[in-house]
């Protein structure tokens, strides 16, 4: 199947039930129309933090546990993070190395916030703030813009520059959010086509870029 016609056919959903919960976690979010000030700056923290979380969950159903695949270039890795990431993080605030599958609560929680404000998630309509901080996660912070910016139709840097943010700002929606996905899907064919033994990964990763279509379709507007 070539690129063109991926992008054409709306993926087959397959939403997982599980799922479901993070989505509930959105419809929580919604700002009341009569709130004051105060309240209104309240609510807003409240709702960027409702998907945060729905992004979050939707990311760790698919990291799953440890892994350590001979196949995969990441290595040693623990509910999506890295034992290579770990290590930098935990040398960047003079603490020893730790195995990842030991990786604290709170720890996790700090790195994944960083994914979601490095890919400036927080910022974006709620179904592409999911798409973009799953993008990160699964393929780094700079390969995100990468894919949000073929998305746009932009030269791809993988910088979050000046002429990303003024494309994004019209753009700032769900179809852009289908078209990151679509991008993702693209990607995963060239990597298998390029790499045989990534073909261990293809089912899954497909899985993973169909179901993230179905959650965040669910989204309102």
């Amino acid at each position: 199947m070539t690129g063109k016609q991926l992008i054409q056919q709306k993926p087959k959903l397959n939403l997982k039930p599980n799922l479901l919960l993070g989505i509930f976690l959105l419809t929580l979010a919604l700002p009341l129309p009569f709130a004051t000030n105060s309240l209104a700056q309240q609510q807003a923290g409240q709702y960027q933090r409702r998907i945060f979380d729905a992004a979050l969950y939707f990311t760790l159903y698919f990291e799953g546990g440890f892994s350590n695949h001979p196949a995969d270039k990441g290595g040693r890795t623990y509910r999506g993070i890295l034992q290579t990431e770990y290590d930098a993080y935990r040398y960047s605030r003079g603490l020893p190395p730790l195995d990842v599958a030991r990786i604290s609560e709170s720890e996790l929680l700090e790195i994944y916030q960083s994914y979601w404000n490095n890919s400036r998630a927080g910022s974006m309509h709620p179904a592409l703030a999911i798409v973009m901080f799953d993008t990160a996660v699964n393929f780094g912070i700079s390969n995100s813009v990468t894919f949000l910016q073929q998305a746009l139709g932009l030269p791809q840097s993988g910088i979050f520059d000046d002429r990303t943010m003024k494309a994004l700002a019209s753009a700032n929606n769900k179809n852009t959010a289908f078209q990151v996905i679509n991008e993702r899907i693209i990607y995963r064919y060239k990597r298998v086509q390029e790499d045989p033994s990534q073909m261990a990964f293809f089912r899954g990763w497909l899985s993973r870029d169909y179901s993230l279509w179905g959650y965040v379709e669910k989204i309102k507007n």
